[in-house]
């Protein structure tokens, strides 16, 4: 007997849906919709970034490629708000939800040379490390308390009052969907590493990137209480070698060889690891700078004088003292040079340490450690040091723990937080373009030997 059964049909005739396929799609769209326009400013700027990479290397210069290309955004949006506002405005809307993405997960794009400290440890010595770790451990509040007392007396030289800070929405807490999906996304290519399917790169990759993501969402889910003791960064670092040990383990590799892949850092032949596909988005977040300083341009113009003396005074004391203070103690000169840009965001820290010569993975383990140091501890210390201006609370922050500085300034000082954003923005780009002169290249590397 031949059975046939046509579909269900509406009263019109058409095919009907199912309900459940119907929620589906309505949250498939949603998805869609919620993540297209941040997708495409990060599209936009990994290619303005690449654009600048190409320029900058038929032009031969050292400068950052992508500190350029901020440069030129930032030229084009303030050329853009004098012949056309209402367009400038429009573009800067529409980079909104895509700039807001960049904020959110900025310190998990810091993580990378954290995880794989342990490895890159390894050949210093003991003694150095304790140096070192000194080093950072004095030099977070010296340039904390300096760039404090820098802006408080421009301030009195200038005597601008502080107007009302902009608006600012506080950071939107992370949803069900992204425990959910990364979670899934762990076991499965757990799961899938172990039984051997699949490209097996690719696998621990995603694995990988599931285990860093998951460390930092549970990270910034503990309570108040308890990340002032254990900040998200560190979850994230500590998670994301938790789960090197375990991928080892289950496929056989072993914990260095999981590690190892995790950031090879354009070693020729060598795949990219999670690590690198996080790090890569440091560009973007440079270029991203520019709509943030042109959406705070009326900041800028009031406290012009303010921002500036502590950007170019905070970028050169912190350089300065910390390669004074390596030569003191007697640290070696590659990991003295290593040291020098500490207090600047990883982005622009890495290219400083390049024209240093210094050692990258070593560079970025000690921007990271002096931001965690500075956003545990910047707000109490300059509280202690009787510090209360807000502009002068911003900046010294910003100098002294650069984007993690600012993350944690965006929970509890919003009067801060617009100085604190821009200063750890423009005090970056000083340092850069300070470093990337003879003179100053020079001196630094004289000054550590």
């Amino acid at each position: 007997m031949n059975i046939s059964s046509s579909p269900p049909r509406t009263a019109n005739g058409a095919l009907a849906i199912p309900s459940d396929l119907r929620s589906l799609a309505a949250a498939a769209t949603s998805i869609a919709a919620e993540y297209a326009p941040k997708l495409a400013l990060v599209g936009t700027l990994a290619a303005g970034e690449a654009g600048a990479k190409a320029l900058a290397a038929a032009a031969g210069t050292t400068f950052p490629p992508a500190l350029l290309g901020m440069a030129a955004l930032l030229a084009a949006l303030t050329a853009l708000s004098s012949t056309s506002p209402s367009t400038a405005d429009a573009l800067q809307a529409a980079a909104a939800p895509g700039l807001d993405w960049v904020s959110r997960w900025l310190p998990l794009f810091y993580v990378p040379s954290l995880v794989v400290l342990p490895i890159a440890v390894r050949g210093i010595a003991p003694p150095d490390l304790a140096r070192m770790l000194a080093i950072i451990a004095a030099g977070m509040p010296a340039t904390l308390l300096a760039t404090a007392a820098l802006v408080v007396s421009i301030r009195k030289l200038v005597n601008t009052p502080a107007g009302p800070p902009p608006p600012s929405d506080p950071p939107k807490p992370f949803t069900q969907r992204h425990y959910v999906g990364w979670g899934a996304a762990g076991v499965g290519s757990l799961a899938a590493a172990a039984l051997g399917v699949g490209d097996p790169g690719r696998v621990a990759a995603l694995f990988m990137l599931a285990s860093t993501v998951l460390g930092y969402l549970g990270g910034v889910s503990l309570p108040a209480r308890v990340r002032s003791v254990a900040h998200p960064v560190i979850v994230c670092a500590a998670a994301a070698n938790a789960g090197a040990a375990v991928l080892g383990a289950a496929t056989g590799a072993g914990y260095d060889a999981v590690l190892a892949a995790y950031l090879t850092k354009g070693v020729a032949g060598a795949a990219w690891g999670a690590g690198d596909g996080l790090m890569s988005l440091l560009g973007v977040v440079i270029l991203s700078f520019a709509f943030r300083i042109h959406a705070q341009r009326g900041l800028v113009k009031r406290h012009a004088a303010e921002i500036g003396g502590a950007a170019v005074g905070s970028a050169a004391f912190s350089m300065a003292i910390t390669a004074a203070a390596a030569r003191a103690v007697g640290l070696s000169p590659d990991l003295a040079r290593a040291l020098v840009p500490r207090s600047v965001t990883v982005a622009l820290a890495l290219p400083i340490a390049a024209t240093l010569g210094a050692p990258a993975s070593i560079t970025a383990a000690g921007v990271v450690l002096t931001g965690l140091l500075g956003a545990n501890f910047a707000q109490a210390l300059l509280t202690w040091a009787g510090y209360t201006d807000p502009i002068a609370r911003g900046l010294a922050t910003a100098g002294a723990a650069h984007g993690l500085g600012t993350a944690a300034l965006a929970r509890s000082e919003p009067d801060a937080l617009p100085f604190c954003a821009l200063g750890y923005a423009l005090i970056g780009v000083a340092a850069s373009v300070l470093a990337a002169l003879p003179p100053v290249t020079a001196a630094l590397m004289a000054l550590t030997g």
